[in-house]
């Protein structure tokens, strides 16, 4: 990699080589003249390359006016809600999410908690191409620092109306892979009154994640351990900047990060019926829960941003991605580990007979396929020759999408590496080995 990737939440890349405080300095100061002089808060997580990168966005910022809060060490759904306080224009989280410990990025945020909506992204783009307007030193503003943001982030979950503080006793334990959750996660603990622990609390020494980053059922074995060695209730797993949670059951089994946002929709619409919305990678365990309850699921585009604005256009209030993101309106309009770990534990003392095991188990046993295939080509090609062997497609709003018998299909190109992906969910293996090896043929024809 030579070049940063953009997206739609902002730029990322390895740091030192794709990505340079240089990169970070011009983003931010791009971003500082789209939001207006004011001020932006910042938050980072536990990257070795955090502080480099937090100065440089500062630098950024100040530059055209800005002035920068400094949370410290925080994570993305906290940065979200200080971004919505009274008096502030944006925020940035300095992170690279679930990749390893040698990327950093920036995501941006506006002022109302959410990553950059299109029309935002299109003149920060512009902005990019063009000049800066620099101030002059009349005009350069001064470096602040904001204490008590995460607690802040807690009391404010805690108060959900939906979260029960109180009823049975509960143990969990905490795997943070060595970043900001661990002063999320046990903060939020103690506020529900559940017992924990914590493994992997700190980076290694060298700036690496002590396992994996992403947590999936392949990084989150040791949690899966310590679960059944420490007798808990449930495990949770987090990415390093805690917008994500994956769940481990009382038996030590991974049950993964598609079951975050089921559970969630479990507990909330038991109490509160409506729609909800996932995107169209998200495990069909969502709309099982809301069927549960009488309720529909609508889907959307991949991205965070896209599930909040199909949640704005369907009046939603509770919606999420497969990849453990869970966002409650009550709360606010982001991913959120915090909302997704009192939901859990709310919903298990609601249920003081049933163990997370069980209401798993509740479920149909569905099977994932994830594949992605390098592609450089026209995916067009690729869709029409899918479309002459599958049908046209139930959603054609991000590649392309079909439901299947015992489960669904989406093909769909990368909007950030050279390759198309293919995710795929069914209750029989031999239907997902039928349509990956069609698609793979499909990839032949047009290569």
């Amino acid at each position: 990699m030579k070049r940063p990737i953009i997206s739609g939440s902002g730029i990322r890349g390895i740091f030192g080589e794709s990505f340079t405080v240089l990169d970070a300095c011009k983003f931010a100061a791009a971003f500082g003249e789209l939001v207006g002089p004011g001020s932006v808060v910042v938050g980072r997580d536990t990257r070795k390359s955090g502080p480099a990168v937090e100065a440089a966005v500062c630098a950024g910022l100040l530059g055209v006016g800005c002035t920068p809060v400094l949370l410290g060490i925080a994570t993305t759904p906290t940065v979200q809600l200080e971004a919505m306080k009274e008096g502030v224009c944006g925020g940035i989280a300095v992170t690279s999410s679930h990749n390893p410990g040698n990327w950093n990025a920036l995501k941006l945020i506006g002022d109302d908690g959410v990553f950059l909506r299109a029309e935002a992204r299109t003149e920060l783009a512009e902005l990019l191409a063009s000049e800066r307007n620099w101030v002059d030193y009349r005009g350069c503003s001064q470096t602040m620092i904001l204490n008590g943001s995460t607690a802040r982030h807690v009391e404010l979950v805690a108060k959900l109306p939906l979260v029960q503080k109180t009823g049975r006793k509960l143990k969990v334990v905490l795997d943070v892979t060595g970043a900001t959750a661990a002063l999320l996660a046990p903060a939020m603990m103690d506020a529900l009154n559940v017992e924990w622990d914590m493994i992997f609390p700190e980076m290694t020494p060298e700036g690496d994640f002590p396992r994996i980053a992403e947590p999936n059922r392949e990084s989150l074995s040791v949690l899966a351990e310590e679960v059944v060695k420490r007798g808990a209730d449930i495990g949770f797993g987090f990415d390093p900047d805690g917008d994500r949670l994956a769940l481990v059951d009382n038996r030590g089994r991974l049950i993964g990060e598609e079951y975050t946002i089921a559970m969630a929709l479990d507990h909330v619409l038991a109490h509160n019926p409506g729609s909800a919305v996932v995107n169209l990678s998200t495990s069909s365990l969502a709309e099982d829960a809301a069927g549960k309850h009488g309720c529909v699921v609508y889907r959307s585009p991949v991205g965070e941003v896209n599930v909040i604005e199909e949640m704005e256009k369907r009046e939603s209030d509770i919606g999420g991605e497969g990849n453990g993101g869970v966002i409650h309106r009550d709360c606010h309009l982001g991913r959120d580990s915090a909302v997704g770990m009192a939901y859990t534990i709310s919903y298990l003392r609601e249920h003081p007979e049933e163990t997370i095991a069980e209401w798993a188990d509740g479920f149909p046993a569905y099977i994932n396929m994830k594949k992605k295939v390098d592609f450089t080509g026209d995916f067009a090609r690729i869709a029409m020759l899918l479309t002459e062997q599958l049908g046209h497609p139930d959603d054609t709003t991000d590649g392309l999408w079909w439901r299947r018998d015992g489960g669904w299909v989406h093909i769909r190109p990368s909007g950030t590496e050279p390759v198309v992906r293919f995710i795929a969910e069914n209750t029989a293996q031999e239907i997902l080995d039928s349509d990956y090896a069609l698609f793979r043929k499909v990839l032949t024809c047009v290569e």
